[in-house]
């Protein structure tokens, strides 16, 4: 339905596809008419390697693409107002993407509790909150999205743990929030995985990012080419939560 797709991992990041090159992903997204992607590899994959940063730009610039090409990266809160990422790194990058709630890598604060969703819910929005409060975050990806891996339950047991916590989510604190982010101009990822991860309650979330002027980013998270197409699991969700060009968000741009 909507032609972008602002998150997309390489073979840089390591958890992707070992084929997933910046060429490969261009060629395959120009194939498929989309007109507005973004490459974000994971921060740990840079490292300040300047000349890493240098040979991506390169490769985006020697495809000659013919669609809009954004270089982006995936950082993640570690703590309050600590983050994997300095400011000089971001610099370096069109647009910073933050993850609240990466608790599978070293270093970032974990739930007291992994099968209490209570603590889980307080956990969320703290990590929320420091995420929209980085003056380096551009866009917050897959809020308040649990991933079955490392909560270690079955599809059908995240989306009822998921959907429990998020009732335990502070709705005042949590509006708060999001009237910060409309104001910062930020925006709120909307991904497959909640499709994958069977976790459709969070249309609720969606509907409430509407209600407070927040612009959506569409982003597959895709870490192989079969996730890149997953994309289109959000088609009906965007139907139905009645998605517009105008509830878009878009990096340094105007479209």
């Amino acid at each position: 339905m909507y032609s972008c797709d602002y998150h997309i991992h390489t073979q840089l990041s390591g958890c992707a596809d070992n084929d997933l090159s910046i060429e490969k992903i261009i060629q395959l997204q120009q194939i498929r008419g989309v007109e507005l992607i973004g490459i974000t590899d994971h921060d740990y994959s840079y490292q300040s390697k300047i000349k890493t940063i240098q040979a991506a730009h390169q490769a985006i610039k020697k495809t000659e693409p013919t669609i809009r090409v954004h270089f982006g990266v995936e950082s993640q809160m570690l703590e309050y107002q600590s983050t994997s990422i300095n400011i000089r790194l971001a610099s370096y990058f069109d647009y910073v993407l933050m993850a609240p709630n990466h608790y599978h890598l070293r270093g970032v604060a974990q739930p007291k509790s992994f099968s209490d969703p209570r603590r889980v819910a307080l956990h969320e929005i703290y990590m929320f909150e420091a995420a929209v409060a980085c003056p380096i975050t551009d866009a917050i990806v897959h809020p308040f999205l649990l991933s079955p891996d490392v909560f270690q339950f079955s599809k059908e047991e995240i989306a009822a743990f998921s959907q429990e916590m998020m009732r335990n989510v502070e709705q005042k604190r949590l509006i708060f929030q999001l009237d910060l982010v409309s104001q910062r101009g930020l925006g709120i990822e909307i991904s497959p995985k909640m499709v994958r991860y069977n976790q459709l309650h969070l249309v609720e979330f969606y509907q409430l990012c509407l209600e407070r002027d927040v612009k959506l980013l569409i982003g597959s998270d895709a870490h192989s080419t079969k996730q890149m197409e997953e994309i289109s699991l959000l088609n009906p969700i965007l139907k139905e939560l009645g998605i517009t060009d105008k509830h878009l968000w878009h990096p340094n741009t105007k479209i």
